[in-house]
């Protein structure tokens, strides 16, 4: 024994090996599932009730009875009251989004050469700061080309004065189809 006590190898070895054993032994009690059941004995003579773990557990005068843990689940109660309004929730994405067609007419048609549109939106006028996109609608004419080429599409605002014919603090639009009936998709972000 003191050659055991002696040799620091050997004890460090037993040691390992001891927690070794209590870790298996640990896992092993906890990893076992939960049981679904619950065991008891019921005397017969006094009426006590007495849990086990397993029905062999009883004695001569008991009776083996068992129940689930969980039940089978009930009908749905009743609905409560309602409760009280919530406070208002942010803005949602796309909630300060407007989109329009814009269409060139002789009635729109502006500026020192007539060759701008007036755009005529309540989101967009006197709003300097919109930040506006614009594309033209493109055709396909019989020959495979463009109804409106779309280039060169130019997106001014007039500013506090008026440019040409165009009234202030208004979008105008020049470029691309400068026909009358020539339609552009607007969309205006707001902040």
């Amino acid at each position: 024994m003191k050659r055991l006590k002696d040799n620091s190898l050997t004890m460090i070895c037993l040691l390992l090996s001891l927690c070794a054993v209590a870790l298996i032994a640990f896992v092993t009690v906890f990893a076992a599932p939960p049981p679904s059941t619950i065991q008891a004995c019921y005397n017969d003579t006094n009426g006590e009730l007495r849990r086990v773990n397993s029905p062999s557990d009883c004695r001569n005068h008991e009776t083996s009875i068992s129940w689930n843990i969980a039940g089978p689940q009930g009908p749905a109660g009743p609905a409560g009251p309602a409760g009280p309004a919530g406070p208002q929730g942010p803005t949602g994405p796309g909630a300060n989004i407007v989109t329009f067609r814009h269409t060139r007419t002789v009635g729109n048609t502006c500026g020192p050469f007539n060759s701008f549109s007036l755009m005529d939106n309540p989101s967009i006028n006197g709003n300097a700061s919109a930040l506006i996109f614009v594309t033209a609608i493109v055709g396909i004419n019989g020959d495979r080309s463009n109804t409106n080429p779309n280039s060169n599409l130019n997106l001014t605002y007039t500013g506090s004065a008026a440019f040409g014919t165009c009234p202030a603090a208004r979008w105008i639009i020049a470029g691309g189809d400068t026909t009358t009936g020539a339609q552009f998709n607007v969309m205006v972000v707001g902040p």
